[in-house]
């Protein structure tokens, strides 16, 4: 363990780690994306009080939160954790369990926490025990603890969540060096539903596969390569375009070649965000957020509609790749089937008769379903 230390801090030599409050307003600027922010009353840097420096936290729902002080489980492998749950949503829900990055307690990630609570999911924010020596690995077992607290509160009399968990859906989320441990936990445990890698830095130590450097008189072997990252979990990941000019000794190990040494079986995508470093994932904003809540519903609901829009390329990125394939749904097949035929007509009327409404059969997308649909699937069976 002592070795792997070394190492952790011989990566991060040329990288400041810092309280926002210990930064001058130059630095605090600086350290926007990373979860600072100055405060003109105050005139001091202060913890802007999510993954980082504002962003679109709300989501159409309203949400609350369950502390450990409250009778939330205290989970061995993690520390302070808080649960944000919605409030006026449709359960079962899915859960997601967030850790932060490098030195980060769970405080740091709040914003994520009422951003994915707000849209409707449960969402688990914890700490790393010790936020400077725990490992990747340590983070990765935390986030599988954090998952076990979320099926207690399941079934813990008094906790507003009892029975409304949905447990076939836990998904685990970090960022930095908790997107990193994203990985770790999918190599223990392959039934996590999914993975969201927010600008993730992995580690992983094994001289079979990697070449041998010395530091200090001590061996040691880090790489990235295939066999050390080989799980199914569908892996969502976020890595900005110039990320590897802020963590030089992290080359080869960032969001872009995670996604590169995945296996190809593995649903993945990249999204690379352009001109941005480290935070550009570290907090929810814009297509950031958009592409999460597609990822979400494609994953959870098995939105076909969420599919297609993970196919299209959002505007601010620099790289955008994946191998996910999604069901085409022929115009004028209501009913999924592949087919256009008579049972997509009566499907139709069905839909007109009970005052019901499907896009699939709204043809003209005029926002009504009416004769007018039903005549263009005739002219479809007929062509």
């Amino acid at each position: 363990m002592k070795k792997y230390f070394s190492i952790l801090f011989l990566i991060f030599s040329n990288f400041i780690f810092a309280d926002c409050s210990d930064l001058d307003y130059d630095l605090c600027l600086y350290y926007a994306s990373y979860g600072c922010e100055w405060n003109e009353d105050t005139n001091a840097c202060q913890d802007s009080g999510g993954g980082g420096g504002g962003g679109d936290s709300d989501g159409p729902y309203t949400y609350s939160t369950i502390t450990e002080a409250q009778g939330l489980r205290n989970g061995p492998d993690y520390l302070d954790g808080v649960l944000y749950y919605p409030v006026d949503a449709n359960p079962p829900y899915a859960s997601i369990v967030v850790t932060p990055g490098f030195g980060g307690d769970g405080s740091s990630m709040s914003q994520w926490g009422s951003y994915f609570a707000s849209n409707g999911y449960i969402a688990l924010v914890i700490g790393p025990n010790d936020p400077i020596n725990d490992s990747h690995g340590q983070r990765g077992e935390g986030l599988l603890d954090g998952i076990e607290t979320i099926r207690q509160e399941n079934y813990r009399q008094g906790s507003p969540v009892n029975g409304l968990v949905d447990e076939d859906n836990f998904i685990v989320s970090g960022y930095s060096m908790g997107g990193g441990a994203s990985h770790n936990a999918a190599l223990m445990d392959g039934s996590i539903k999914a993975l969201i890698s927010l600008n993730p830095t992995v580690i992983f130590e094994d001289c079979n596969y990697c070449p041998e450097a010395d530091y200090e008189g001590e061996i040691y072997c880090i790489c990235l390569v295939p066999e050390l990252i080989e799980h199914y979990v569908p892996s969502l990941i976020f890595a900005g375009q110039v990320e590897v000019n802020e963590l030089e000794a992290y080359a080869g190990m960032l969001g872009q070649d995670v996604y590169t040494n995945l296996p190809e079986s593995t649903e993945k995508i990249i999204f690379e965000v352009a001109g941005e470093g480290h935070g550009a994932a570290a907090y929810p904003y814009g297509e950031v957020s958009d592409y999460i809540l597609s990822w979400l519903d494609y994953k959870v609901n098995g939105s076909e509609e969420a599919c297609n829009a993970l196919l299209e390329t959002p505007s601010i990125t620099s790289l955008y790749n994946t191998n996910i394939t999604c069901s085409i749904v022929a115009n004028g097949d209501v009913n999924g089937d592949s087919i256009v035929n008579v049972q997509d007509i009566i499907l139709t009327v069905n839909l007109i008769l009970n005052l019901n409404f499907d896009p699939l059969a709204d043809l003209n997308n005029d926002g009504t379903i009416d004769i007018l649909d039903i005549i263009q699937i005739v002219n479809i069976i007929i062509r």
